[in-house]
């Protein structure tokens, strides 16, 4: 899994930008009325972040916990499988990659309306709103990255492995599922 790269959350940002702003001066061109996501998707869109901070904190209470334990020599069960870590730290992301391409199209959109109508319209306020939560949603899935990160290795490196036993099983054979032959 690959973490996340500001410098790619800013192109996707850019390119929703252009869009954004291409699509609205082609709508207002049309007559239409600019494409803002309304107010109350921003209390969606934090929703889901909270949720997603949330299971990032128990995954890193979880962590803190087996770390405590084995400091103090013991070895305790973990309450949380590593996968669920994995999932958490996916929807972190995906909530990052969600917030920039929002933040980008009201970004967009934005840069349209401000000449030509004042900061206290509906369709502005709406896109600052929009703005913010997207710009708050790239924040959480950055700190819901840092906190889902996997302990160092008990073994790093440059120490001397225990050497597993190995064991041969004879010649392979030429046929079978894998060759392709029967």
């Amino acid at each position: 899994m690959s973490r996340l790269s500001a410098v790619r959350l800013l192109i996707i940002a850019v390119l929703a930008a252009v869009a954004g702003f291409i699509t609205t001066v082609s709508m207002s061109g049309q007559g239409m009325g600019s494409p803002v996501l309304p107010r109350t998707s921003l209390v969606t869109l934090l929703g889901i972040a909270l949720i997603v901070l949330t299971l990032g904190l128990l995954v890193w209470r979880d962590q803190r916990r087996i770390a405590a334990a084995a400091a103090k020599g013991r070895r305790i069960e973990r309450s949380l499988h590593p996968l669920h870590a994995v999932r958490v730290v996916t929807a972190g992301q995906a909530g990052a990659y969600a917030g920039a391409l929002i933040a980008g199209w009201h970004a967009g959109i934005l840069g349209d309306l401000v000449p030509a109508a004042a900061l206290s319209a509906p369709n502005v306020n709406s896109s600052l709103l929009m703005i913010t939560g997207g710009v708050i949603s790239v924040i959480i899935g950055f700190v819901v990255e840092l906190l889902c990160r996997i302990p160092p290795d008990e073994n790093p490196p440059g120490e001397r492995r225990r050497r597993e036993p190995e064991r041969h099983t004879g010649p392979l054979p030429e046929e079978g599922y894998a060759r392709g032959t029967h």
